[in-house]
């Protein structure tokens, strides 16, 4: 399981049903964020990759989603290293597939 739910429960101190609420935006807004990265990817626009990947990162953090959060924070710094654009791709490919993991996790119930 990529969601941390135990540990997020406890570590920010919300309730279950307002913890489940925040991981519904959460999928929403990364699902959001995910097609503008690939775009920014295809345009080669680092500056605006670093802000999206910056954002699920934060986001993923905030709610103790650490696997996502890592590989995010991963390609905000290769995006802020103008890296090649081959390697940030599939970095964000592996995110894609986590989140994909996480969303059945949240639409399942399983978290």
């Amino acid at each position: 399981m990529l969601i941390e739910k135990k540990r997020a429960l406890r570590e920010i101190n919300i309730s279950e049903e307002m913890f489940n609420e925040l991981l519904n935006v959460f999928v929403e807004q990364t699902e959001t964020a995910l097609k503008i990265l690939k775009k920014t990817v295809t345009r080669k626009n680092y500056e605006e990759m670093r802000k999206q990947a910056h954002l699920i990162s934060g986001s993923a953090g905030n709610l103790r989603i650490s696997g996502i959060q890592k590989l995010a924070k991963e390609i905000e710094l290769e995006a802020m290293e103008k890296r090649e654009i081959s390697v940030i791709k599939s970095h964000i490919g592996k995110l894609r597939t986590d989140f994909e993991k996480v969303k059945e996790e949240v639409s399942g119930g399983q978290q």
